[in-house]
């Protein structure tokens, strides 16, 4: 325990004193004469001693409390979090079912198609020979034969017979029957058919001819050997293949057809089918698939 200094002691006594009325000294002799006279009152010390002082050597604590951390500023971010608008509570429901619509509306769409080269190049090809300025862009005839509404088929059963007829031209056999329905007459409509032997490829005469009978005169594309015939013209096509109509590729076509629908043809076949066969459908290689 730690000793309260003397003067301390003292002026506390004094002070004690001082609040009592008494003397605040410790002896007689402090306070005067302690045995007056009878009747006379003890006489108050003239001067009272004043209340203690807080001693000067007490040292001062520190203030231990913590000081308080300054408030940091909110973030843009989150003021404008607060401050937007928030989605309506009705609307909830719509929200939620949006996911939903998007995947049954996505059912609905179709997927577009891939234009096969085989129907855009051949219409292509049909106009840029000059086809159409005479047999009409649709096939419904002109100063040339009707070629639509199945009239190139029966004049022309065979597609190799048609190749034939136009690679030569009309000119070729100017005033001759050809056809299977013996209807036509080379010249008879009044106007030549120029021969494209000169001007198509191989692979590109095979275009045209399925323009007119396909798309034109709507033959029968799920025949037997069909889909062969069109999967060749698109492989040829594409690979830049460049056949040319000389004379010994015409005889081939020639030997090719046949000699009651075609005159000059020679009905032989090729002569190595396996390697070169003939152009045009073959319903013997899809009955043998």
């Amino acid at each position: 325990m730690t000793e309260i200094p003397e003067h301390l002691l003292k002026r506390s006594k004094a002070a004690k004193g001082g609040a009592s009325g008494g003397s605040g000294g410790d002896s007689a002799s402090d306070s005067g004469d302690a045995t007056s006279e009878p009747g006379n009152a003890p006489v108050a010390a003239e001067s009272a001693t004043p209340a203690a002082a807080a001693p000067a050597n007490v040292p001062e604590f520190p203030n231990l409390d913590p000081e308080p951390e300054p408030v940091k500023p909110e973030p843009e971010f989150v003021t404008a979090s607060k401050s937007r608008q928030r989605i309506p509570v009705w609307a909830l429901p719509v929200v939620a079912a949006l996911p939903v619509w998007a995947w049954s509306f996505a059912g609905t769409m179709q997927q577009p198609e891939v234009e096969d080269p085989v129907f855009v190049e051949s219409a292509e090809l049909y106009a840029a020979a000059g086809c159409a300025g005479c047999h009409g862009a649709a096939g419904g005839g002109g100063s040339g034969y009707q070629l639509s509404e199945g009239e190139v088929l029966a004049t022309f059963p065979g597609v190799i017979d048609q190749m034939v007829h136009v690679a030569r031209g009309s000119a070729a056999i100017a005033g001759e029957t050809y056809g299977a329905d013996g209807r036509r007459v080379s010249g008879d409509s009044g106007a030549a058919m120029p021969a494209q032997r000169d001007a198509l490829t191989q692979v590109e005469l095979e275009l045209v001819i399925f323009h007119e009978r396909a798309v034109l005169s709507g033959e029968d594309m799920d025949q037997p050997g069909y889909e062969e015939w069109m999967e060749h013209m698109r492989e040829a096509y594409e690979s830049g293949e460049e056949l040319p109509i000389d004379d010994e590729h015409f005889d081939f076509l020639l030997a090719c057809a046949d000699p009651a629908v075609t005159p000059g043809a020679t009905g032989s076949g090729s002569p190595d089918p396996e390697e070169t066969p003939c152009p045009g459908p073959h319903a013997e290689e899809s009955e043998g698939a």
